[in-house]
């Protein structure tokens, strides 16, 4: 395999085990290249948005994991090793390039600076939060069914909100498996994922409830995760524990 041949491309897991990361930016290709697909037939700018983010989120997310170091972690973290030791990490350039790509596309595509603001934070929230997610094979894209499931009744399930989650099957699998990793450019992406289709392309009214409770919970689960261990609360809770082993190697 030719990721296994690029030593920056292989990463350790939980296990020590060696496995190639860069599967993600192979699934950020492959949904762009689907939205814009979808772009060219219906002419809706939304898409042609989305496609652009796909791209520029799962690349500074694959610079990341072939650059990325564990000398700094957390906003404060890296923020601090900008003013200490003047270098700009691969985390804060996540940081900052994620949500100016959500911004700059949610402004365009709104004219309503408010919810640009409001959603960039929704989204960049979510971004983080599946990245957190992202310590276990498979415990990221789980934590996806797992949310979606939860705000099943209240999305409105578009053809292209299904095929996403049909296109993240075989990545599933692959991860579960322990045949690669998703990295930061695979995790960044569920993320962004679970924030296109609770917030419906961006096209849900700022009255949604839908919104308001996905964003309270997202933005609670971030704040927590600085003061508690997913790992260790899922270890601690049977069905949690179950779930996420379920389908796992041993």
């Amino acid at each position: 395999m030719y990721f296994k041949k690029k030593e920056r491309l292989l990463k350790q897991n939980y296990k020590g085990k060696k496995i190639p990361c860069g599967i993600g930016i192979v699934l950020g290709f492959v949904s762009a290249f689907y939205t814009f697909f979808i772009y060219y037939y219906v002419s809706k700018i939304n898409f042609l948005v989305i496609g652009l983010s796909f791209l520029a989120i799962s690349a500074v997310g694959f610079i990341d994991d072939i650059f990325g170091d564990n000398r700094s972690k957390g906003f404060k973290g890296h923020i601090k090793r900008l003013f200490n030791e003047h270098e700009l990490s691969t985390g804060l350039l996540k940081m900052i390039v994620i949500p100016f790509v959500l911004f700059t596309g949610i402004l365009y595509l709104t004219e309503d600076m408010f919810k640009a603001v409001l959603y960039t934070i929704f989204g960049s929230l979510s971004v983080n939060l599946f990245n957190l997610f992202d310590l276990r094979p498979g415990r990221c894209i789980k934590a996806l069914f797992v949310f979606l499931v939860l705000f099943g009744f209240f999305i409105n399930w578009s053809p292209f909100c299904i095929s996403l989650l049909i296109l993240l099957v075989p990545i599933f699998i692959g991860d579960i498996k322990e045949v690669f990793m998703l990295g930061d450019a695979g995790s960044n992406l569920i993320g962004y994922i679970f924030f296109i289709i609770t917030s419906e392309l961006y096209s849900r009214s700022l009255n949604s409830i839908v919104v308001w409770i996905a964003l309270l919970i997202v933005a609670a689960l971030n704040l927590a995760s600085e003061y508690i261990s997913f790992s260790e609360v899922i270890e601690k809770n049977k069905i949690l524990k179950y779930i996420d082993d379920l389908g796992r190697k041993n």
